[in-house]
């Protein structure tokens, strides 16, 4: 890909009380091999020694720009110095949730695509961003129309010995994206313009993201879709219990594009995803993961 092709990228991770977590995903941006990197660490005023973790680890490899301490917040801003193309901005104080959190990060981003990369999760390999670009920068080469949201492929990590790619749905699918994202967030790259005016709904607690990706979808702006691995979802302890909340948060999702959707929608977790849970929770845990791996889905 040539240089003079490649975006800048603000990779948005937020962060609350994991400190057990935060390097390992650190390490998976800070090592990509994309040279034009703004990566933004929101971090909603720990007290687990997280805050002090972000920022120690930005110190040991990154020349301080500009830091502003208050009574209840924190904000610096930094170059590393092993390539002064990557920049930090971290951001400490109260939030009122995730998604007010992400929405912090997005009034920071200056690149011209945004990655939300969140504690525990982590890039599929160093070449995930640079692969996935230059996948994308040949689209557009062939004549392809520029994208609001480019997403890829993602691999699913169960536990250490258990896991498997989880293939997108195509945009060319009908109605690929009308009710719900087919595809894993931290998979998805979203042009900040386009970010920056949608924003995400803090009325939501689990589904912010699928009423920001419907919005876009519903408003006809362009998706882009390419079998790149981009991202690795440990959902190892994600507990396997149904979420009432998630229930009703995408059934108001989706009723606002068709009137019938509460009763499809309905339908669907009667007789499809609350047998299926069922019967996964019914496995004994030793195999469990394996019973995931060879009969779960594999397409979204």
């Amino acid at each position: 890909m040539n240089a003079a092709t490649q975006p800048k990228i603000s990779i948005i991770t937020v962060v609350y009380n994991d400190v057990s977590h935060i390097v390992a995903t650190m390490d998976s941006v800070l090592c990509q091999d994309y040279p034009y990197i703004e990566y933004i660490l929101v971090d909603g005023y720990s007290s687990d020694g997280t805050t002090q973790r972000i920022e120690s680890t930005i110190t040991s490899l990154a020349t301080i720009t500009h830091k502003g301490v208050k009574a209840d917040s924190l904000y610096l801003e930094a170059q590393l110095d092993s390539n002064p193309n990557v920049s930090f901005k971290f951001l400490s104080e109260r939030d009122s949730g995730i998604y007010d959190a992400m929405n912090k990060g997005i009034d920071l981003a200056t690149g011209e695509w945004c990655n939300f990369m969140n504690c525990g999760d982590m890039f599929f390999s160093k070449e995930s961003v640079s692969k996935f670009f230059a996948a994308y920068q040949e689209y557009l080469a062939n004549g392809g129309k520029k994208a609001a949201v480019i997403y890829g492929d993602t691999q699913i990590i169960y536990d250490a010995e258990h896991t498997k790619i989880i293939h997108a749905a195509p945009n060319e699918r009908k109605n690929a994206h009308k009710y719900h994202h087919h595809f894993i967030h931290q998979s998805a790259f979203i042009d900040s313009a386009t970010m920056k005016h949608y924003k995400y709904n803090t009325y939501f607690k689990i589904a912010g993201d699928t009423d920001f990706f419907t919005k876009v979808y519903n408003a006809g702006l362009p998706f882009w879709y390419s079998e790149v691995v981009v991202s690795a979802f440990n959902v190892e302890g994600v507990s396997g219990l149904l979420s009432w909340r998630m229930f009703w948060e995408d059934l108001q999702i989706g009723t606002r594009y068709h009137k019938f959707f509460p009763i499809y929608h309905t339908l669907r977790y009667v007789f499809w995803i609350i047998p299926r849970v069922v019967v996964r929770n019914a496995i004994p845990r030793r195999f469990r993961n394996q019973a995931r791996v060879l009969l779960g889905k594999r397409k979204q």
